[in-house]
């Protein structure tokens, strides 16, 4: 049998919205403030991502992975705080490697869904396809090697939804096909039933 990954990206969301087992940011090794989802994350826990910086208990390095909980301040009741190194040297290989380091560690923990918000490669069209590659690609790494189904929930803010799923789509039918079979999925409509990802697209 094979895995199965499936993708959703929802409409004006941050990390805070959008519920799943585990939310995951990354932060970089020389950026403070933590900026993007991990400062958003680090608002609503009081500090304690700060803090934890400061104590020298994470310092962002390439790999590195802080796991705590939210304390219901985040709908997600985990948070994974994955190291990204250097700024500088955050590119598309960093990127897709962080998402396989970032899965193959939610599937140790045995979640079955994740919310992911990592630092964007740029603002620019091929920079989004990079993005949707490194995060089908990745994520595919991590699953091949299992029997499992997994749904992530791509964080897409500032209007960039629209522009994230046409690009994961694109990825999604350009991955060779292998061990993991790649779908996208509607998030769910306001009121409705969480969706366990594997819906078929329409």
């Amino acid at each position: 049998m094979k895995s199965t990954l499936a993708l959703e990206v929802g409409d004006a969301e941050s990390l805070a919205r959008v519920g799943a087992d585990v939310a995951v940011a990354g932060f970089f090794r020389d950026e403070r403030p933590l900026r993007g989802g991990a400062g958003l994350a680090d608002w609503r826990l009081c500090g304690f991502l700060s803090r934890l910086l400061v104590a020298a208990r994470a310092q962002g390095e390439l790999g590195e992975a802080v796991l705590t909980t939210t304390h219901g301040r985040l709908r997600a009741p985990r948070l994974l705080l994955v190291g990204l190194g250097p700024r500088g040297r955050y590119g598309a290989d960093a990127h897709r490697a962080a998402i396989e380091r970032a899965v193959d560690r939610l599937l140790e923990l045995g979640a079955a869904s994740a919310a992911v918000d990592l630092p964007p490669l740029g603002g620019s069209e091929p920079a989004v396809d990079a993005i949707a590659e490194g995060i089908v690609e990745g994520a595919c790494a991590a699953l091949d090697p299992r029997t499992v189904r997994f749904l992530l929930r791509v964080v897409a803010t500032n209007g960039t939804a629209g522009r994230m799923r046409a690009a994961l789509d694109r990825a999604a039918v350009a991955h060779p096909r292998g061990a993991t079979s790649v779908r996208l999925v509607r998030p769910p409509t306001p009121g409705a039933a969480p969706s366990n990802g594997h819906q078929p697209r329409t």
